[in-house]
């Protein structure tokens, strides 16, 4: 006499499959969504983190220039209620590159990307900058720590001799929160 399952046996058997891979697969559903959030905020953390990296560098190579006819350090306050549309400008002398560079940071405010924008301190007027798009932000708030120990939202220096400060803070605000960046000023 052959022993093995009948067809029921077998209906039965895929059907009490089904309905744990269901089951499994709906509790499984959420825990993806929330990996990818999770994702979503490392990177972004991570790309806040380079941004400080990269202030920290530009800032360590402020420069004057030669002629000195080129601030080094110009800062434009544009506050709007909570958030700051701030825009930074430095002059660096970049170790990877030949001469000096002006370097602009500011919100896009069409894409609310901070961009980093570098062209020679002399290209002509129709030159085209560098630029890179760095994070998402909310709020870019720069100030300058002057020789009085005081933070200034606005630093243009009308002309020669140009002085850098003593410090340049940075904080920025996105969805993850605030994040804020002492940059001491070599002088």
């Amino acid at each position: 006499m052959m022993k093995g399952f009948t067809l029921i046996e077998v209906l039965l058997a895929i059907v009490v499959f089904s309905l744990i891979a269901a089951v499994t697969f709906s509790a499984l559903g959420p825990a993806g969504e929330g990996f990818m959030m999770i994702k979503e905020h490392r990177t972004q953390l991570e790309e806040q983190q380079w941004l400080g990296k990269q202030l920290r560098r530009d800032v360590s190579y402020l420069s004057a220039s030669e002629d000195k006819n080129k601030p080094i350090v110009v800062l434009k306050n544009d506050s709007r209620g909570e958030n700051a549309f701030d825009e930074l400008q430095l002059l660096i002398r970049d170790p990877m590159y030949p001469g000096l560079t002006l370097v602009r940071y500011l919100i896009d405010e069409d894409t609310h990307k901070l961009k980093r924008e570098a062209l020679s301190p002399w290209a002509r007027t129709h030159a085209e900058p560098i630029t890179w798009e760095l994070v998402k932000l909310d709020s870019f708030n720069v100030e300058v720590l002057d020789a009085k120990s005081s933070w200034k939202n606005v630093w243009n220096q009308a002309a020669p001799p140009y002085v850098k400060p003593l410090a340049i803070r940075v904080t920025v605000r996105d969805d993850l929160g605030e994040m804020s960046w002492n940059l001491p000023v070599l002088q």
